[in-house]
């Protein structure tokens, strides 16, 4: 109830369980572009994955360095924005393209704005929320990571669908049109600061 009349939280929250149930498909679905897609072993898949944590580490590091990073709100909106379009051009990449390189570029891309977002979400909710629902409200907050699995439940139903980079794109855009959504219905995740 309170997170349902506190709109914010609601679409901060919101917008993570989204993240969780369509943007996060590719890590199920990285060995098929690896593999079939690139035509890479094993190897490569793991220095993909590995280039996505160097990316997500950095921009932790950054963060968590700052004493004031200003506007979460555009942070929020932008790092989420950033990612969804980051995993439908590393979709797109990967079949159309078929280099290494620049499907690791994407990589660290997506890394670095998928934790910009997400640290921010986190941050934020724990700084406005008053102490006697912060326990709860992260409950919430992180019972929306635990959706990653139908995520990649959904990821694998629209690849057999439609293969494997329309799927991505489809989750990434359905993604992108949430936080598109969030920006133009919440004027205090606009405002955040």
């Amino acid at each position: 109830n309170y997170v349902r009349k506190n709109s914010i939280f609601a679409f901060l929250i919101g917008m993570t369980f989204f993240n969780s149930f369509f943007g996060l498909a590719y890590i199920m679905l990285m060995p098929i572009f690896v593999v079939d897609i690139l035509e890479k072993g094993s190897e490569a898949q793991g220095v993909i994955m590995g280039v996505g944590g160097v990316g997500a580490l950095i921009t932790t590091l950054w963060l968590g360095s700052s004493p004031n990073f200003g506007r979460k709100g555009l942070m929020v909106i932008g790092g989420a924005t950033m990612f969804g379009l980051s995993v439908a051009a590393f979709a797109l990449t990967s079949e159309f393209v078929g280099s290494m390189f620049l499907v690791m570029a994407l990589m660290f891309v997506m890394g670095a704005f998928n934790s910009a977002y997400m640290i921010s979400v986190m941050s934020s909710l724990q700084i406005m929320v008053p102490d006697h629902m912060r326990g709860r409200v992260m409950g919430l907050y992180m019972m929306t990571l635990q959706a990653i699995p139908l995520g990649w439940l959904v990821g694998g139903t629209l690849a057999t669908a439609f293969g494997n980079e329309a799927a991505l794109v489809i989750g990434a855009l359905v993604f992108t049109s949430i936080v598109a959504l969030a920006f133009i219905r919440s004027p205090e995740l606009r405002r955040l600061a």
